[in-house]
């Protein structure tokens, strides 16, 4: 396969043209598009001249790319090859991840392989280029478009997901994720401190109990925990309501009983009243019923409460033992 226009050009755009002989960083000759091989000082060149040489400089990347890849290359994928072993030479491309992924026939892995080549030395330092960040950009763009401009899967129809952000952690992985990882501080009873840091966290414990009135396990809240008091919290309030409620009740039979007058004036007449009376059963026996479960409820959940607060204390008393 021969180098298209499409690949040239964007050789031409990053390499530049130089008219006469330039002495690089790279300690050599160029001229033209980044010709090398026969660049000397004080030669100049044509455009035209510069276009032939760049054929010729690309004629062996062809046949390199023919000898070092096994997986079939549309148009698109060779020029943005033959542009990126133009730029980081012969040896580096058969070391690379790029060719790698290629023959693994990991398309995907290596367009990302791309962006390794991004970095040169700068006075004696590695440093990340812009130039080459754009180039590599490029390069990787031309090497994803299909030729004939079809896509497997509409990019209206598939969204990116969160987790392609390394520091991202979804909601769902936080809230199950107790404060204190117990099981790595397990799997580091056997690791060896030095005597500064074991000094470290005895005071640092010591200073904690002392201050939590010398109950450790009050230092640590899980997520569990904070869902076991929430659920004892709204179970409280609503049987908290259903009290109230059977105490209105309980006052308006009274203030019916004792003062009919007044229950009169506010509405309360006896045709309501009988209505009452003939639905209390009912009404007290669900409102009871709702009692005994949000009761059972509060229960339950202080005893869970309970648990996870023994197994916190019992933790920090082995992780005390540890010091």
């Amino acid at each position: 396969m021969r180098t298209g226009e499409t690949g040239l050009n964007l050789i031409k755009g990053y390499e530049g043209l130089r008219m006469t002989a330039h002495y690089a960083p790279s300690e050599q000759w160029t001229v033209g598009y980044g010709h090398v091989s026969s660049a000397r000082h004080g030669m100049s060149v044509t455009e035209g001249d510069a276009e032939r040489l760049l054929r010729d400089d690309v004629q062996p990347i062809e046949q390199l790319l023919s000898d070092t890849v096994r997986a079939p290359l549309n148009q698109n994928e060779h020029d943005a090859l033959v542009s990126l072993i133009f730029n980081i030479g012969e040896d580096n491309w058969k070391n690379s991840t790029v060719v790698r992924k290629l023959n693994a026939g990991d398309k995907i892995g290596a367009a990302n392989a791309f962006e390794l080549w991004t970095k040169a030395y700068v006075n004696n330092e590695l440093v990340t280029l812009d130039g080459l960040v754009r180039r590599r950009a490029a390069e990787k763009s031309l090497f994803l478009m299909p030729t004939d401009a079809s896509l497997v899967v509409p990019t209206s129809d598939v969204y990116p997901a969160q987790e392609c952000e390394p520091e991202f952690v979804s909601d769902r992985v936080l809230g199950a994720k107790p404060l204190v990882n117990f099981d790595e501080v397990k799997a580091e009873r056997k690791k060896s401190l030095t005597p500064e840091e074991k000094a470290a966290r005895t005071r640092a414990l010591f200073a904690a109990t002392q201050s939590l009135s010398g109950d450790p396990s009050k230092m640590i809240i899980s997520k569990a925990e904070e869902h076991a008091d929430m659920g004892i919290t709204i179970g409280a309030v609503l049987a908290g309501f259903l009290a109230f409620g059977l105490t209105a009740i309980g006052a308006i039979l009274l203030l019916g009983q004792e003062a009919p007058g007044v229950a009169e004036a506010i509405g309360l007449s006896y045709d309501r009243f009988s209505a009452i009376f003939e639905n209390l059963p009912m009404w007290l026996s669900a409102i009871g019923a709702a009692m005994c479960y949000f009761i059972l409820y509060i229960l339950v959940k202080r005893s869970v409460r309970h648990d996870l607060k023994r197994q916190r204390a019992q933790d920090v008393a082995r992780l005390r033992i540890a010091e």
